[in-house]
């Protein structure tokens, strides 16, 4: 049997606070357009549990997700093998803890305490109302809202619209349903970054307007925005050949097109998956080019630039370590399975996910951040995900081409 239970809690700030993603915004945001929530899953079969949680937020803090996992062990006694937190990459919300530089993130102890105890409170919610599940259908289809974002220039790799390199444009959607037919829970997956604005309002972005398009239209059920493998693809917002930030219609009608796009795919026939469910955690060491020593770094704790001095200190609290963590979640529903990585990954390890697993669906942002999972080719080329972007998460290095493999590897279970 089959058991799902659903909650939404609100994580709007008690106060203004600064919003996460873009280092541009150092002050506290100017008002709320639409609210942000965690969306919590509680699925069931047998033995076998998944809790799934997904939040309106750029990303998931490593340390903020290891704490919640042993507070989330502490009060309900979930296995952290039982738990993944996604993130849905919204560019205008809270951040969830202070690992990565405070360019890219910074958020007080006040309101991660709020955070903390609004997660709880979405686990316990979603145990309370387990409803009997006897169909669980997946429905794929196209959705046009995304295109490549690295176009070689005579400055090497920038980040610019490049219409040559055909995007991952697959959506996917898994309908939960309950013997009379009608709809309980409701998976939608896609690769697109939610950073359709980038004015400084608080607001869930084209992903959050989505699920609520979708809540609305089916009333008793509730939605989750899974985010894909969207490292090198951002919102085909452009204008002449440079990205622009949208308005706030502009990330209304993104969403209208997206949840199009769900309502055609499921139109065109859904195909049930069987019985079955397991989750699995692994990890793996993700090798960091280091050209340079302890000597260069403690250098930086006296650079004239704050950011460099916050890098340095971050990274000799790390001891300098030639690696970071990959933690790579696998969850299986019948003969669908999917996959969830804690950073950035690019559409490259979506095919793979797909040859693993015809149909498999890959997410990133997930169980905490690591930075940008390039391939080996884009970490060649260089430009700002494998190489210019590592000072913003805070890493002892760029990571090196081997990293293609070695996620590879984790996600194939070797």
């Amino acid at each position: 049997m089959r058991l799902l239970g659903t909650a939404k809690a609100c994580i709007n700030p008690k106060e203004p606070l600064r919003l996460c993603g873009y280092g541009f915004r150092t002050g506290v945001y100017d008002g709320i357009r639409q609210d942000v929530f965690i969306r919590v899953f509680d699925l069931r079969e047998d033995e076998k549990r998944l809790v799934l949680i997904c939040g309106d937020v750029c990303f998931w803090d490593s340390a903020f997700v290891a704490h919640m996992r042993e507070l989330v062990k502490e009060n309900f006694g979930i296995e952290q093998d039982q738990i993944i937190f996604s993130a849905s990459h919204n560019h205008s919300g809270p951040g969830t803890g202070n690992s990565l530089l405070s360019l890219t993130s910074s958020v007080g102890e006040e309101y991660l305490h709020f955070l903390e105890e609004q997660v709880l409170a979405g686990i316990r919610q979603a145990a309370e109302n387990l409803e009997e599940i006897t169909s669980v259908r997946k429905a794929e289809g196209d959705c046009r809202l995304n295109v490549y974002r690295r176009l070689r220039t005579e400055k090497g790799v920038e980040m610019l619209p490049n219409y040559d390199v055909k995007p991952d444009r697959t959506l996917t959607v898994v309908n939960f349903y309950r013997a009379d037919g009608s709809l309980k829970g409701r998976l939608i997956h896609y690769p697109c970054h939610a950073n359709v604005s980038k004015d400084n309002e608080l607001h869930p972005d084209y992903p959050g307007y989505l699920t609520e398009l979708s809540d609305k239209e089916n009333p008793g059920s509730m939605s989750m925005f899974l985010q894909g493998c969207t490292g090198d693809m951002r919102p085909n917002c452009v204008t002449g050949d440079q990205f622009r930030p949208g308005n706030a219609e502009e990330v209304e009608y993104f969403a209208a097109l997206a949840y199009e796009a769900v309502k055609k795919a499921v139109a065109a026939g859904e195909k049930e998956l069987g019985a079955g469910m397991a989750v699995k955690h692994r990890t793996a060491k993700l090798t960091l080019d280091q050209p340079f020593g302890r000597e260069t770094a403690e250098k930086c704790l006296k650079d004239s630039r704050p950011e460099i001095r916050e890098w340095a200190e971050k990274v000799l609290k790390k001891d300098l370590r030639p690696y970071e963590v990959l933690e790579v979640g696998e969850w299986s529903l019948g003969e669908q399975y999917f996959y969830f990585l804690n950073g950035e990954p690019v559409m490259h390890y979506a095919e793979y996910a797909r040859g693993l697993h015809p149909g498999a669906v890959c997410a990133g942002y997930s169980d905490g951040m690591i930075g940008y999972l390039c391939s080996a080719a884009q970490v060649r080329e260089g430009g700002y995900e494998p190489s210019e972007s590592a000072l913003y998460f805070a890493l002892a290095g760029t990571f090196s081409e081997k990293i293609q493999q070695q996620i590879e590897q984790a996600m194939k279970g070797e």
